[in-house]
């Protein structure tokens, strides 16, 4: 064994003091902007993404006469409900179902379509209920019957679309929620999720199309500038996202999501000084908010404050304890000070995502090699330098070479 190699030593350093590169924070970027908002299931659970052609803007549809307010209220309240026609079980439902009352609003819409199955609002919104429950594959039937019953039906695409994302089924997603858009081009909500799923399968433009179509319809919701300056931001157009995302906080100053994004933003454009102090505005609003944690610690690693850099990883393991960048980076500064077993046992504890596991690899390669384990660590390093992972196949490649050299 040497004792930490110059390779090992260079290669340590290099990555404690500037551990995300220029690309990488910006495919993080969409990663994170979807922790932020929400998964695709997060986003169905919670209601997001709903729209509808009465008055609510959730993904849940009233039928209204002229007094349906006062006629749906009376119904909710319980007073003469037994003459209720579907229309007015289904508006019953949609009150209790922005009341919070699932329960209540399922047997309401159930009442209307015992009366008439047929009804599309009554099956979408009954479909709603049940992917707020959970139960995605039940929402998927109903939301199909809704638009057997009516093709035309815009929302039920936006729901079916968004069931779909949540359970993976990512081509079929896009697929309705693109169908949503084209039958109603005036849905926001159509648009802002298709803006999302685009977002999530690396469909760059088509993202950025979806969501300036949103921002057209809605020029004064800050989460689209978020989210369309989060797109931009990854296209590398970082003035135009930076007045994007400017702009979102401008219109919403309490968003925790604009703030971290504008960050990140600085910290692409090296701007570390504005990005900590914009991180640090993230933070204030959301403590346990890990993203911006991380950056916040990456910006420190960068500007060398080595032990506030170190503090924040470890608060966002405090929060979050498998987040994996993070340990790889607390690893990662472990070795470049020498401690080469805890900087092992911190990666043979990691079980990474697919993006992190060339990166986990070779700093595994790196620590065992220190620690005299050649044996285990070339085969780790040699199958690195034959992998797909162009950056760290190099990195591979120079390790041994340099070392080889130095033992030589």
């Amino acid at each position: 064994m040497v004792a930490l190699s110059s390779v090992a030593k260079r290669q340590a350093e290099k990555e404690a003091e500037q551990p995300v590169q220029e690309l990488a924070v910006q495919r993080q970027m969409i990663r994170k902007h979807h922790e932020g908002r929400g998964s695709l299931r997060r986003v169905i659970l919670a209601g997001r993404g709903l729209a509808d052609n009465a008055t609510n803007e959730r993904g849940v549809i009233m039928d209204k006469p002229a007094d349906f307010l006062v006629q749906a209220r009376q119904a909710a309240a319980g007073n003469g409900a037994a003459g209720l026609t579907p229309r007015d079980h289904n508006n019953r439902g949609v009150l209790l179902h922005l009341d919070g009352d699932l329960r209540g609003a399922r047997r309401a819409y159930e009442a209307a379509l015992a009366l008439d199955p047929d009804n599309a609002t009554a099956l979408n919104n009954l479909g709603f209920t049940l992917a707020q429950e959970g139960r995605l594959e039940e929402a998927v039937a109903y939301y199909e019957q809704a638009l057997a019953s009516d093709p035309q039906k815009s929302t039920a695409y936006v729901n079916l679309g968004n069931a779909h994302a949540a359970l993976g089924e990512l081509e079929a997603g896009l697929e309705a929620l693109t169908q949503a858009a084209e039958l109603d081009p005036e849905n926001v909500l159509a648009w802002d999720s298709l803006g999302q799923l685009s977002m999530a399968m690396g469909h760059l433009t088509g993202a950025e199309h979806a969501w300036r179509k949103a921002l057209v319809l809605a020029p004064e919701e800050a989460s689209l500038y978020t989210t369309l300056g989060t797109i931009v931001a990854a296209q590398r157009r970082l003035p135009e996202a930076r007045e994007l995302l400017q702009r979102a906080v401008q219109l919403d100053p309490n968003s925790a999501q604009a703030w971290f994004q504008l960050g990140v933003v600085m910290f692409i454009r090296q701007d570390l000084g504005t990005a900590g102090d914009f991180l640090r505005r993230a933070l204030g609003l959301a403590p346990e908010h890990t993203s911006a944690r991380h950056h916040l610690a990456l910006v420190l690693l960068a500007r060398h404050e080595q032990a506030a850099a170190v503090k924040e990883l470890e608060r966002v393991l405090i929060i979050d304890p498998d987040h994996v960048p993070a340990q790889i980076d607390l690893a990662v500064l472990d070795l470049s000070a020498g401690r080469f077993e805890e900087a092992l046992a911190r990666l043979e504890g990691i079980t990474p995502r697919e993006e992190d596991g060339p990166r986990v690899r070779f700093y595994h390669g790196v620590a065992l090699d220190q620690l005299g384990r050649q044996e285990d660590a070339a085969p780790m390093m040699e199958a690195l330098v034959a992998s797909s992972s162009e950056k760290y196949a190099l990195k591979a490649q120079r390790y041994l070479e340099e070392r080889d050299a130095e033992s030589g």
